[in-house]
């Protein structure tokens, strides 16, 4: 069976399961579930392809947006910044002779690694989470955020890696949709471990990215 026949068949299946309420715990953060709540609605195949498509996801190396689904947290302040800003933050910024020497004094290593050494400014990181969390690298809980080398003088992180952890396509095989709060739904064969949801936010033009959820059925699993 080919690959495109069957993302279309747990599309479907997923979308039926939706319909019927088995996806739960999937409540936006300082939502609330009752009765008198906005109504859910499935995502129109139109804005699926948007998110599928390379106007917000995918397109074009490095789209920043890609890695916000590098790891899972239930709010915005909870990202793993080490994996969210592990390729740098989509602006790239190169490091000087006298940084990158400071790096290795730093980390009281005899040689400088035999890897490229990517460069991330506070100003950066802080421009990238304004836009798409609406916070400060100081708001979040700097999850492995310690794992880069941080130079005050230069007020940057910096991180010696020669592999990559970057998504090149998303692919969403459903979604739904409450007033302005948006759930993606994808399988994670990038990372290999299973149905996960993606929540975001509408906000203007943009959207802010709210979780990135392990996929809980009714028996919580």
């Amino acid at each position: 069976m080919g690959g495109k026949l069957k993302r279309l068949i747990f599309s479907n299946l997923l979308i039926g399961i939706i319909a019927v309420g088995i996806i739960t715990g999937c409540t936006p953060a300082g939502g609330k579930s009752s009765s008198t709540s906005p109504a859910i609605t499935i995502l129109s195949k139109e804005e699926l392809d948007y998110f599928n498509g390379d106007d917000f996801f995918n397109g074009e190396y490095m789209n920043i947006r890609n890695q916000f689904l590098s790891s899972l947290y239930d709010s915005p302040e909870e990202i793993d910044l080490f994996q969210l800003f592990y390729c740098g933050s989509g602006n790239p910024e190169t490091p000087g002779e006298l940084e990158r020497e400071a790096v290795v004094s730093y980390n009281g290593w005899e040689d400088e690694p035999d890897t490229g050494c990517g460069k991330i400014s506070r100003t950066e990181m802080d421009s990238v989470l304004l836009k798409y969390m609406g916070l400060t690298v100081k708001d979040t809980k700097g999850v492995r955020l310690d794992e880069f080398t941080y130079l005050k003088e230069y007020d940057a992180y910096y991180h010696y890696h020669g592999d990559t952890n970057y998504r090149m396509e998303i692919l969403f095989t459903g979604g739904e949709k409450q007033e302005d709060i948006i759930h993606l739904f994808y399988n994670d064969t990038f990372m290999g471990d299973g149905d996960k949801v993606l929540t975001l936010r509408k906000e203007g033009d943009g959207y802010i990215f709210i979780s990135n959820q392990k996929v809980k059925t009714i028996n919580g699993t």
